[in-house]
């Protein structure tokens, strides 16, 4: 493999266990008081909205050309970081 297909790879890996982090987060959302979910699924669909957004620049990504490839990796990149940080507010807020 090359670089670029062994970032994509990396990134998709991490992707997934994202998910399966959010997957968790949702179980555990079932058993909280009701005021306390209500914030729990606001923080929840934020979390699932940029996760969607960083799916979305991965699968721009995987399509770039050369010549655009560098850009779209910054723009992964850059929502990785939103991930992170909607997850750290999550695990600040809500532990699973």
């Amino acid at each position: 493999m090359d670089f670029r297909e062994d970032y994509q790879a990396l990134i998709e890996k991490q992707l997934q266990e994202w998910k399966a982090q959010a997957d968790r987060f949702k179980a555990s959302a079932a058993q909280m008081e009701a005021q306390a979910r209500i914030q729990y699924e606001k923080n929840l669909e934020l979390l699932r909205a940029t996760q969607a957004q960083a799916w979305d620049n991965f699968n721009k990504l995987k399509s770039a050309h050369e010549g655009n490839w560098e850009q779209w990796k910054a723009h992964m990149e850059q929502a990785g970081e939103e991930v992170r940080s909607a997850f750290q507010r999550m695990t600040g807020h809500f532990k699973p």
